[in-house]
């Protein structure tokens, strides 16, 4: 019997970027404190976009500088290279010269009973959300309280689908922790309930054509 060579080839794949940013807790205290101080002085931006409840700065937030804020910046800055390097082996056919890209981005509130519902990030190629805090409900292994959710962006692998087949990942929002991912990806927030709140900062990446 000949022997067999097989050649596995994982077509249009969607990956995601999960850092973990070790001795953040000083920053994060400080980003905390930085963006509650935002939801006091500051008009809430949240209307018109997908939450329900909760604050959200404008997208202005990364223009500003604060110690904590320029640190997080920097991390940002870094994964959204490394990100974007495996994004571009993935997608293009060949590199663009330079990745060089403009970035934007928010801090968010959510509470107990706050949601955000499905949403893609249409404006941008790279998009991603860094953990500053999180309530208890959210640390919780077993619920869907507070985690974000990504979605099976393959609307015809869902017709007959395998038994058991994953359709939706759900990622629990540890301090400290970023995720970058491909900006049409769909994905959305669950409510919590109880005490606590969930701090974090989104943000966007284009690549800026040269």
């Amino acid at each position: 019997m000949p022997c067999l060579i097989d050649n596995l080839v994982a077509l249009y794949p969607t990956s995601l970027l999960h850092r973990r940013l070790p001795g953040m807790d000083e920053t994060n205290r400080q980003l905390a404190a930085y963006i509650k101080s935002l939801e006091e002085t500051e008009p809430n931006a949240v209307d018109g976009s997908t939450n329900d409840g909760g604050f959200q700065t404008t997208t202005e937030l990364l223009k500003r500088d604060h110690p904590a804020l320029n640190i997080f910046k920097r991390h940002m800055n870094m994964a959204v290279q490394d990100y974007a390097r495996t994004l571009v082996s993935q997608e293009c056919s060949a590199s663009p010269p330079m990745l060089e890209f403009t970035t934007w981005g928010w801090g968010a509130i959510l509470r107990g009973g706050n949601t955000q519902g499905i949403h893609i990030h249409p404006y941008a190629n790279i998009s991603g959300v860094y953990y500053v805090a999180a309530p208890p409900a959210a640390l919780e292994t077993g619920g869907d309280g507070g985690k974000i959710h990504f979605y099976d962006p393959r609307p015809r692998a869902n017709m007959n689908q395998i038994p058991r087949q994953i359709t939706r990942r759900r990622v629990t929002p540890i301090p400290g922790d970023m995720i970058i991912f491909p900006s049409w990806l769909e994905h959305s927030v669950s409510a919590f309930n109880g005490p606590g709140e969930r701090i974090s900062i989104a943000f966007n990446a284009k690549l800026m054509m040269t």
